[in-house]
């Protein structure tokens, strides 16, 4: 099984997360199903050669609202001028 690892500010914040797959860079993780709860930004996945590990380098917002209003791509969907 792969560990996953949340790295932010070159500091690891979670570690032995468990997701169904492995995430691409621009994806939005969360750790549960909560609308209020941590949701990150993956802006770099790094792997290692013969290893289970995987560190993904993350932004942390506090809930999905934030998250969704802050990243662009989410905000140019609204078709606003």
């Amino acid at each position: 099984m792969v560990q996953y690892n949340f790295i932010m500010a070159s500091a690891r914040v979670e570690t032995d997360v468990q997701l169904p797959i492995t995430p691409r860079s621009g994806d939005i993780v969360s750790l549960t199903t909560g609308v209020d709860t941590p949701h990150y930004l993956v802006q770099r996945v790094e792997l290692f050669a013969n290893s289970d590990i995987v560190n993904l380098h993350v932004q942390r917002f506090p809930d999905q609202l934030s998250a969704k209003l802050a990243i662009d791509g989410f905000r140019n969907t609204r078709n606003f001028l």
